[in-house]
């Protein structure tokens, strides 16, 4: 096989931004090529991102204490943290912190960088810092509840007992990444723990540093030769802004990308058919889901609710354009964790739909505005369903646009998107779906999908779903998410899920090693290039 030897210097990887699509010339050997939508890409910080792309970025930026391997994804191994314990009354977690280890800087990590990084994640209260506030850290406890007892212990308390692994699980989230205390010191801006640098600059020890990132255009890192783990065999990581599907593929194909993400279905199809490519589908512990606002009188009727569930194309839609993007599942328990059942009991059934709705008082239908995602495959479903309500009488207003605030603010009537759960455990999609504490509008849970429908979940799925996530026991643990799956499917609940997400991407066949993750922390430093 013929060998590239060559590098791409800053200003060459500049002009790779601007050039035309015949310009490229193909991926070197030591440098892996990405091509994704940046257009969501709006900051580098761990305790304030919240998207897909950008955490990929983060989790080879930073380090955790905890690792989850990607091939044994459930079970939490060493980062960071050589080693821990969990006291007996399951309250304390003591981490032995890895010596030797440098940041980017060249200053040395040690158990104080751990405790200000996980402070700082609470202290700021983002959207990331659910990881811990769910936990029940919060602004006024954290500085007791987290510290450094000396240079490699960090010990860690937890106000409730819960079952440990959602702790160490947490602690593997890019959002409890570790960052340099004394980097981001020198580039505090007003008391704000370093927030307005690390929109675009790095402060960690991962095994790539940050060399350039223009929004919207291009980010390069570059392997970071003192890494703890062994520099990585990939010498450069470069991701490029190419949010239109056709031209990733082409590039793609041609060599000029290794690694094209967010592909319309028609493009993964001919790429899977035409022999040069992986397609990867990493299973996520998300839904595709379909939100009725339970505030609207008709909606809120459990008969219009089942109905619903009958006006979607499950299979129809699993071999079209849900074939790369989910896997059909109808429970709420992601298929592979503790308590998941294999039942799919729906299928697509105008006739049972328009009895469901005469049952509820509503022979004719009735017309609602439906706001959906405007992209692939999101609004493909969205459109199916569209018209299979309109064959039961439905007439519903499709829309498209940016309507997530809508969704947050309980101002809409139906809406679909889909969800992406971080922690590889039954309590991460269950708290949002299928709890609600307080449902009034001055609660403003947005951070709940139940809490935005304005559903009342009913109390006894509730109850389980917290005494699920205490239970140390893991049969007991197993026993009450299967009990909790079956309730919830027969609940006719306000968010219907139709299908697992899966994330698709489209990766050439030489390359090795790049492998994605369930929690969105692919990594590059496994990679490696050859037939």
């Amino acid at each position: 096989m013929l060998r590239r030897h060559f590098l791409i210097t800053t200003a060459v990887a500049a002009a790779i931004s601007s050039a035309p699509i015949t310009a490229y010339a193909a991926t070197p050997e030591d440098q892996l090529v990405i091509a994704l939508t940046m257009s969501s890409m709006r900051g580098l910080d761990p305790n304030e991102i919240n998207q897909l792309e950008t955490a990929e970025v983060v989790a080879n930026l930073y380090d955790r204490l905890v690792v989850l391997p990607a091939d044994n994804i459930a079970q939490p191994a060493p980062g960071l943290a050589e080693s821990w314990t969990v006291s007996a009354d399951g309250k304390t977690f003591t981490f032995k912190i890895r010596s030797g280890v440098k940041f980017h800087s060249g200053n040395a990590l040690t158990a104080k960088d751990v405790e200000w990084s996980l402070r700082r994640l609470v202290k700021l209260g983002l959207a990331p810092s659910v990881d811990l506030r769910q936990w029940g850290f919060k602004e006024d406890n954290v500085e007791t509840l987290i510290k450094a007892t000396d240079d490699t212990t960090l010990v860690l308390q937890t106000p409730e007992v819960w079952n440990p692994n959602l702790i160490l699980f947490s602690l593997a989230s890019f959002s409890t990444s570790i960052l340099d205390s004394a980097l981001l010191a020198q580039h505090d801006k007003n008391a704000d723990m370093g927030r307005e640098f690390l929109q675009a600059n790095d402060a960690g020890s991962g095994p790539y540093s940050l060399r350039t990132w223009r929004s919207n255009d291009i980010l390069i890192a570059d392997a970071f030769k003192d890494y703890w783990q062994g520099a990585p065999k990939m010498r450069r990581v470069i991701l490029r802004h190419l949010p239109e599907s056709a031209a990733q593929r082409l590039q793609l194909e041609a060599g000029d990308i290794d690694v094209a993400t967010r592909l319309s279905s028609t493009d993964l199809n001919a790429l899977d058919q035409g022999g040069k490519v992986t397609i990867q589908k990493t299973p996520g512990f998300g839904f595709y889901y379909l939100a009725l606002n339970q505030k609207d009188e008709i909606l809120s009727d459990p008969k219009v609710r089942e109905a619903f569930r009958y006006l979607i194309d499950y299979d129809g839609l699993a071999g079209t354009v849900m074939k790369f993007y989910g896997v059909k599942q109808q429970t709420i328990v992601p298929r592979g964790l503790p308590g998941a059942v294999d039942e799919n009991p729906y299928k697509l059934d105008i006739e049972k739909a328009k009895q469901l709705l005469t049952e509820a008082g509503y022979p004719d239908g009735f017309s609602k505005v439906y706001y959906a995602t405007p992209v692939t495959p999101e609004y493909e479903v969205a459109q199916s369903l569209q018209a299979n309500a309109a064959k039961a009488g439905i007439k519903l207003d499709l829309q498209g646009g940016d309507h997530i605030g809508k969704f947050r603010s309980r101002e809409f009537q139906i809406f679909s998107a889909r969800s992406g759960e971080r922690l590889p455990d039954p309590h991460a999609i269950l708290q949002s779906y299928a709890t609600n504490a307080n449902n009034s509008d001055e609660a403003k849970l947005t951070g709940l999908n139940a809490w935005r429908t304005a559903w009342d979940v009913p109390k006894d799925i509730q109850d389980m779903v917290i005494a699920a996530a205490h239970e140390t026991d893991q049969a007991k643990r197993t026993d009450l998410y299967t009990k909790i799956n079956r309730a919830y499917l027969a609940a006719s609940p306000a968010l219907v899920t139709s299908f697992l997400r899966t994330d698709a991407k489209a990766v050439r066949k030489e390359i090795n090693g790049y492998t994605g993750h369930s929690t969105w922390l692919t990594r590059w430093d496994t990679v490696s290039k050859g037939e």
